[in-house]
């Protein structure tokens, strides 16, 4: 053990019977104090048009659906804004997210809308995940068929970041 010890102290040039020449300062870990967004990388597709055809209708988003987006973005996320066909069979809805997914490097789909066509791919196996939001209504996140654990992924950090609503006391102190 002597030798390596002596044989380190010879390389590094420090004489350990001189005092050191040079005081090297402390370096502090302020990765504490360092915010991580949790959702860092992800890039999520929302519906803004409905195509059918040659007609296509702006999507009206509720105000709990954009404060999906705004909890998501702030943990990170990215929006993408895609065009979703209206009421598409299963098959096709199943490659329209695949080609959503795939085309515009998505991790997941978000729609509030039953009706809009990636809600018929979860009939054809196409893993969803749905969670529901203050006002009643319901947020889906979808994904292509590759998508794995990062749909429950993303609904535990949605989960965990939303904003969490406090119930006032009633009258009788319940």
């Amino acid at each position: 053990m002597r030798d390596p010890a002596l044989s380190l102290i010879a390389i590094s040039g420090i004489d350990p019977t001189e005092p050191v020449m040079v005081e090297v300062p402390l370096v502090l870990n302020n990765t504490t104090f360092t915010a991580s967004l949790e959702l860092a990388g992800y890039r999520l597709g929302y519906a803004e048009r409905y195509v059918q055809g040659k007609q296509a209708e702006l999507v009206e988003h509720s105000a709990a659906l954009r404060r999906v987006f705004d909890t998501l973005r702030q943990a990170g996320a990215q929006w993408v804004a895609v065009d979703v066909q209206r009421d598409s069979d299963s098959g096709q809805a199943g490659r329209e997210i695949d080609e959503l997914v795939a085309g515009l490097r998505l991790d997941a789909l978000v729609s509030n809308d039953p009706n809009a066509g990636f809600h018929n791919a979860c009939r054809s196996g196409y893993p969803s995940v749905c969670e529901t939001l203050e006002d009643g209504s319901k947020v889906w996140f979808y994904g292509a068929r590759w998508a794995g654990d990062r749909l429950t992924a993303l609904l535990r950090a949605y989960r965990d970041l939303r904003p969490k609503v406090l119930s006032e006391p009633t009258p009788d102190g319940e």
